[in-house]
């Protein structure tokens, strides 16, 4: 009896293949999965940086060149200084702590024991 290579699709040929009604196309599945064409921006130049050609690509990027496209980390606002020993007074929540915990004060439910005495 001869082996039909195309029942193991680890080996390939047919049998590695989807039949029609396996069909994943999104238009016979009527689902909206991204086949929607997105126009690139109208500023883009990605094709003008460094490594586009094949000797800029052997080359490599220099030191230099790399340290000019760096742009600074820009922070808008200092965070405010934290003095360790102000604890917030009562009903604050202290430093490390989530606020409307037990830890807070009263329990969050009430305890009800439901163990009877016979």
């Amino acid at each position: 009896m001869a082996i039909d290579n195309g029942d193991f699709p680890e080996e390939g040929g047919p049998g590695d293949t989807l039949n029609p009604s396996e069909g994943t196309d999104s238009d016979e599945l009527r689902n909206d999965d991204g086949d929607i064409v997105v126009d690139p921006p109208e500023g883009w130049s990605e094709a003008d940086r460094f490594g586009m050609t094949a000797r800029e690509e052997r080359e490599g990027e220099s030191l230099d060149q790399r340290l000019a496209e760096e742009e600074p980390d820009v922070l808008t606002g200092a965070p405010a200084a934290v003095d360790s020993t102000d604890d917030g007074g009562p009903g604050r929540a202290h430093r490390s702590q989530i606020d409307g915990t037990p830890e807070d004060g009263e329990s969050l439910y009430e305890v009800v024991d439901e163990q009877t005495d016979v």
